[in-house]
This record gives structure tokens, C-alpha cells and sequence, in this order.
């Protein structure tokens, strides 16, 4: 397993597998994860303002998360996504992403992450992955993505 802190025009269709692989994701959301990779394609992480941080293993890149620094904040940072191919699934590769992204945000001078995530009970492991990882929840805003299902906004100070 190798962590990199990179994304190519290669890995395009490895992120979309993986995203799908989850059965978490609506199909607008994976258009969105899809974008976001074309814009840091096209303008780097730094032009773009989204990083990238992925694991490659002898099946290839199977698992990424995607952060940013939040522009209307001095020092809070967002995780847009982190994914985990579900045939790789159960091997504490979220837990090696998230840790890596926290690295990095604070070596870039991040001091809160913030996370969003649905509430729905699909995502009940999810929200049980954050709180394990240190995250408290601060926020949950009912029926925000649809009906019964509430956005949850986890933080954590770095």
C-alpha cells in the first residue's frame, strides 16, 4: 500500500469505480466528485484549491479523499470526500486517508477539519467512523439533503 499525496488524468475512472462500488453516493453526487477531479486536472491542487489524497495497492488506486481550505474561514478546512472501493473495504484504509489529510491540512496551516455527511441510517457507520477518528458531531440540520435525511456536521480541531 503506498499513500500519495496526487491525482492524474488516469485515476479518473478508478474514482468513479470506487464511488460507485460504495452504493452510498446519489448519481448527482458522483457528477459533482467527477467534476471537482476534472477542475484539479485542469488547474492542479493549488489552482484548484482541492487536494488529493489517494492509496494505490496491487489492484491499483482504491480508496482517495478530497479536502480544501474553506474560503470564508482563516483557519477551517472541509473534506469533501473520502472513499474506500468496497473490495478494499475493512482494512483501515479510511482511518490511514483521513490521518494523512489531517497531516496535511495542518502542515498547511488548517486548524479545524470540518465534515459533512449524511444522517440517513445508511451512513450510521459513517458517523461511527468520524466519532472513532476524534470527530464530534457540532451540527445536524433535519431534513436538509431530503426527507429524513439530515446533514451531519462533524469537526475537529487539529
Amino acid at each position: 500500500m503506498v499513500v500519495l499525496k496526487s491525482i492524474g488524468p488516469v485515476d479518473r475512472n478508478a474514482v468513479e469505480s470506487i464511488l460507485r462500488s460504495t452504493d452510498f453516493f446519489y448519481e448527482f453526487e458522483i457528477d459533482t466528485a467527477l467534476g471537482i477531479f476534472d477542475e484539479t486536472i485542469e488547474k492542479g491542487m493549488e489552482g484548484s484549491g482541492y487536494y488529493w489524497i489517494t492509496i494505490v495497492d496491487d489492484d491499483g488506486l482504491v480508496a482517495f479523499a478530497n479536502y480544501g481550505k474553506n474560503d470564508f474561514s482563516t483557519h477551517s478546512w472541509d473534506l469533501y470526500w473520502i472513499a474506500v472501493h468496497n473490495n478494499s473495504r475493512n482494512k483501515k484504509l479510511g482511518s490511514v486517508l483521513l490521518k494523512a489529510v489531517e497531516d496535511d491540512v495542518r502542515e498547511l496551516g488548517g486548524k479545524i477539519l470540518w465534515i459533512e455527511t449524511s444522517g440517513r441510517p445508511l451512513y450510521a457507520s459513517t458517523e461511527a467512523f468520524y466519532r472513532r477518528n476524534g470527530y464530534e458531531l457540532a451540527a445536524s440540520l433535519r431534513e436538509f439533503y431530503g426527507p429524513g435525511d439530515p446533514m451531519q456536521i462533524y469537526r475537529k480541531e487539529l
